[in-house]
């Protein structure tokens, strides 16, 4: 008896999970529907967030140079 009620509630553990699964999907696949415009401003935001990283990128290369060309770097105060 003792074994029927735990194979019965592992079997309703289960169900409930793959339920859970199976809305958290279908969740997720409605939230990466995006219209064509909504598309194309995620495409241009990702391009300028990238020409931005390069631009750090250009403007720490550049710190880097001055420093090497002999100048001791600046020393920060604790």
């Amino acid at each position: 008896m003792a074994r029927r009620a735990l194979i019965i509630a592992a079997l309703l553990c289960a169900v409930s999970a793959r339920a859970q699964d199976a809305g958290q999907q279908k969740a997720r696949e409605d939230r990466s529907m995006l219209s064509k415009e909504d598309e194309e401003i995620v495409k241009e935001l990702a391009l300028l967030e990238r020409m931005e990283l390069v631009k750090n990128l250009e403007l720490f290369e550049a710190d880097k140079e001055k420093d090497a060309e002999g100048k001791p770097p600046p020393e920060r105060q604790p």
